[in-house]
């Protein structure tokens, strides 16, 4: 094959297979930042790579096409699965199921070290919640600022996609959507984590964005 056919071919491929960015509310889709699919099996790990995603805590493994996060009793803590970046205003796009898990949460720690939390989006069975976040380990301070009470199937899998935009923040799962607004959500991110409380919550085709307001 001559070599510009090839270039063309393999630049048209590569267009092909890109993760188009969502439709948004608050934020203009920039950079991709990361795309996952998770579609690749790994071995268990309690410390180590999955996919270029850092499992700190638990037990994470990508089994029949899905990324698995399992709470491990003796952590006496959530599982965590974390991606390292430097981002402003963000955008988060995933597909999730809980499962057996007690909830999931999708969170964004700062740039402050040792990474201090900064929010987090809850879902369990019984509804979807927002959280604004401070300090680190025996120092974190929560509080909640939204909440929809709203059941979610735990055997079917579901969408989101998250907009941080300056002390804006959105969540949207499937059709449910919640809103709140904190000076916090306005610092740089320098981690975002998957979590799971409990065991048999599953993820795939995550993916991050820089992002800019829209207005």
């Amino acid at each position: 094959m001559p070599r510009l056919i090839l270039l063309t071919a393999l630049a048209t491929a590569l267009v092909s297979t890109a993760v188009e960015p969502p439709a948004t509310t608050l934020c203009k889709p920039g950079d991709l930042i990361v795309a996952t699919p998770f579609d690749q099996p790994t071995p268990a790990t309690r410390k180590g790579s999955v996919q270029g995603w850092q499992a700190g805590i638990g037990e994470w493994r990508i089994e029949d096409g899905v990324l698995h996060g399992d709470e491990l009793p003796e952590n006496h803590h959530p599982s965590s699965c974390t991606y390292r970046l430097e981002a402003t205003d963000l955008i988060l796009t995933a597909e999730f199921r809980l499962g057996e898990a007690e909830q999931i949460a999708f969170g964004y720690r700062d740039t402050i070290a040792p990474n201090h939390h900064l929010g987090r989006t809850f879902i369990s069975k019984d509804g979807i919640w927002i959280q604004h976040m401070s300090g680190i380990a025996k120092t974190t301070k929560a509080q909640k600022v939204a909440e929809l009470k709203k059941p979610i199937d735990p055997n079917a899998w579901h969408k989101l996609t998250l907009e941080i935009c300056g002390d804006r923040y959105r969540a949207k799962i499937d059709n449910h959507v919640l809103e709140a607004r904190h000076d916090r959500f306005k610092d740089a991110k320098g981690i975002v984590a998957l979590i799971s409380k409990g065991q048999g919550a599953q993820f795939r085709n995550v993916a991050l964005w820089h992002a800019a307001p829209k207005s």
